[in-house]
């Protein structure tokens, strides 16, 4: 009796936890993703909008290890749940010369600094990441105003 009440708990707040799920949205308009930052929990869901001309391609040396790759169709919009925390980096592949590009915060990874500047050796290595730049400082400076760094 004991057991089947704790696995009702369990269940109870597994479901429970499933409701609280957020759900983001990430424009395209122009050759800009808004907002460029999203700062979601594990779980949490992320759209891509206004996509006609446009698609979604993680970048494979700034993902959290371990993640899928994310290459879409051009033209799609498309939904993806995020489970893996970390610091998820992507790009509109097309558009990647006018910077084009967004970042995910999922979840509270641990070094999240670190994390960036390991990111920004990787394009000390690869100049074709150079776009990667801005985004990840704009992504730095505004972890710093929310006092997430």
């Amino acid at each position: 009796m004991a057991k089947r009440f704790l696995w009702s708990i369990c269940l109870l707040f597994g479901l429970a936890n499933q409701g609280y799920a957020e759900e983001f949205e990430v424009q395209a308009v122009g050759v800009q993703f808004s907002p460029m930052v999203v700062v979601l929990q594990p779980g949490d869901r992320v759209s891509w909008t206004n996509m006609p001309a446009h698609l979604i391609e993680t970048i494979d040396v700034m993902v959290p290890e371990g993640s899928e790759k994310i290459l879409t169709e051009m033209g799609v919009n498309v939904s993806f749940v995020f489970d893996r925390e970390g610091v998820y980096v992507y790009k509109c592949t097309p558009h990647w010369g006018a910077r084009m590009g967004g970042v995910l915060l999922v979840g509270n990874p641990s070094d999240i600094e670190g994390i960036i500047d390991g990111y920004m050796a990787e394009i000390e290595k690869d100049k074709s990441l150079l776009p990667a730049k801005g985004l990840l400082k704009k992504f730095k400076k505004q972890m710093q105003q929310q006092g997430l760094l």
